[in-house]
């Protein structure tokens, strides 16, 4: 019995001790890179691309940008900051509890796209940024049109790529419901996260771009693996699991939402659905415009960027949207009444 102990206990310290140095791996190859900011809620990293110095049109509103689930800020550093005009700032958040951000709620009470939208509201008055575009993409654009709900009159707009609005219905993820689970889910994620991880990384790439092809440089360029840290992906399964939950009541009365409102999908959108999110989103809120990409999936902030930036630096330079729906068809497109 004590050499099956002493087994058992040798081969677990293995299998810790490969958790913790493949961890350290990833928190070596991508350490943050920005900066933080404390609030009463969280303590926020961000990555910054500040316009030119004396370049005119120094009025444009900053744009903020909220990546989705599992990614980080990183994500939207690598669709955008190349891409937008040189006279408008960015800001590249992580969410509470994901990239480099901390929560200092729980995982459960942060997982309300309310209460994150709250604590990169603070972030924002804390770094005096004036009249926002605020830009989220899939989870993030939860969080977006949170932001919009409660402080629209402090934004010069909001921005949902391919964001989730309202509640689904379907199975919960497996993995989900382990990561949420206390006890085994730190069993899990510090013996085998890594080694599953690392194998499921490129899967997942290649399925949020769907049905077009992924970057090749997505990977590395977005840092996809530094979700594969125990407390990160614990709370990114938390918010995962919980969303649909607090959609339903977020999801009350959005057409009280006055603040300019750009929704962005794709038809061929395989994680979130466009007819029953942002099409459904776009026909509650009087004044929205939806930018609809005929044969793109979830991504558009990296299949459809340029089109985007120039859209989203327009609105930050004042330009009013037109409300109604637009079509895409290969980079052209058609107006549908």
């Amino acid at each position: 019995m004590s050499r099956m102990l002493a087994v058992f206990t040798f081969i677990v310290v293995v299998l810790v001790s490969h958790e913790f140095l493949m961890v350290s791996r990833i928190e070596g190859k991508y350490p943050p890179r920005g900066d933080f900011v404390d609030v009463e809620t969280a303590r926020i990293h961000f990555l910054t691309r500040k316009k030119v110095a004396n370049i005119e049109n120094q009025g444009n509103a900053p744009v903020v940008l909220i990546h989705g689930s599992s990614g980080s800020s990183a994500d939207m550093e690598l669709a955008f900051f190349d891409a937008f005009p040189d006279d408008i700032d960015l800001y590249a958040f992580d969410r509470p509890g994901i990239g480099w951000s901390k929560t200092k709620l729980s995982p459960l009470e942060m997982s309300n796209p309310m209460k994150q939208a709250e604590a990169i509201h603070m972030a924002v008055k804390k770094l005096k940024l004036d009249k926002p575009i605020i830009v989220g993409h899939s989870w993030g654009g939860a969080v977006a049109i949170a932001y919009a709900k409660q402080f629209g009159n402090e934004i010069s707009g909001a921005v949902s790529l391919a964001g989730v609005a309202y509640p689904w219905k379907g199975p919960y993820g497996w993995y989900d419901v382990l990561l949420t689970t206390p006890v085994f889910n730190h069993i899990f994620t510090r013996l085998f996260l890594n080694k599953m991880g690392q194998l499921y990384v490129p899967l997942s790439i290649k399925a949020i771009f769907e049905p077009e092809a992924a970057r090749g440089d997505y990977r590395k360029g977005a840092q996809a693996e530094i979700i594969l840290r125990p407390s990160t992906i614990i709370n990114n399964s938390y918010y995962s699991l919980n969303l649909r939950r607090h959609l339903k009541t977020m999801s009350e009365k959005y057409n009280d939402i006055k603040t300019p409102l750009l929704i962005v999908a794709g038809n061929r959108d395989y994680i979130v659905h466009s007819k029953s999110q942002s099409e459904r989103l776009h026909n509650e809120v009087a004044g929205s415009e939806y930018m609809l990409f005929k044969g793109a999936g979830h991504m558009p902030h990296h299949t459809q960027t340029q089109i985007l930036a120039e859209k989203i630096g327009r609105m930050s330079k004042g330009e009013a949207l037109t409300p109604g729906k637009t079509e895409f068809l290969d980079t052209k497109f058609e107006k549908r009444q």
